[in-house]
């Protein structure tokens, strides 16, 4: 075999299996956030309902991952009618598809996301900002 199609041979060889990692790697990127989205879909149909009857039944979840740190977000629910035991296990598989997310994507973006306090309020879990 000359060199020039050693040559030839080497890159064909190099370019494929840098196209076919290319491909691995956006489809285990779609298949994580499609995963994630439902995830989050999901813990949102849970916690819908925020009736409460005093301010102990409210609480507030860190969800995400954000690649600098913290939370992506705080979701306020109500114990009175959601079981606690399952939105804190779907909370932490969200929590771990984002952190994946960010080491196959990199930094998103930092700004800080405001902590929140939860109170009964017209038997309504609410949401207030910690300042």
């Amino acid at each position: 075999m000359s060199r020039l199609s050693y040559f030839k041979c080497l890159v064909t060889t190099v370019c494929f299996m840098i196209v076919s990692g290319c491909m691995s790697t956006t489809e285990s990127t779609t298949t994580g956030s499609a995963s994630l989205d439902k995830s989050n879909s999901t813990l949102n149909e849970l916690v819908q309902d925020t009736s409460c009857t005093a301010s102990f039944q409210c609480k507030v979840l860190e969800v995400g991952q954000r690649a600098c740190g913290g939370p992506s977000r705080y979701v306020v629910y109500s114990t009175l009618n959601t079981e606690q035991e399952k939105v804190e296990q779907l909370t932490q598989q969200i929590n771990a598809l984002e952190a994946d997310n960010n080491k196959s994507n990199g930094l998103t973006d930092c700004l800080p996301v405001i902590p929140v306090q939860a109170l009964c309020i017209n038997q309504t879990c609410q949401s207030f900002d910690l300042k």
